[in-house]
């Protein structure tokens, strides 16, 4: 079983590989997604607990299933 600690850094790690595949930067990121800057980078540091409607808008910014955020 994991805690939750580890689900957001996996999350986090998994935001971040997202997005240098698409070659973004972080403020590319944060346009695309409608998110501050400052919260992508909490999202990827493992920082932050995230909303569903917040998953939504990362799987849809990087038009994937929410399932392929935590793959």
């Amino acid at each position: 079983m994991r805690d939750s600690v580890s689900v957001r850094k996996e999350l986090g790690l998994r935001v971040r590989a997202l997005r240098k595949k698409r070659k973004w930067s972080q403020e590319d990121l944060s346009h695309e997604s409608g998110l501050a800057r400052s919260f992508t980078g909490a999202i990827e540091r493992g920082e932050k607990d995230l909303r569903l409607t917040t998953l939504v808008k990362l799987a849809n910014t990087f038009r994937i299933p929410i399932s392929q955020l935590f793959k």
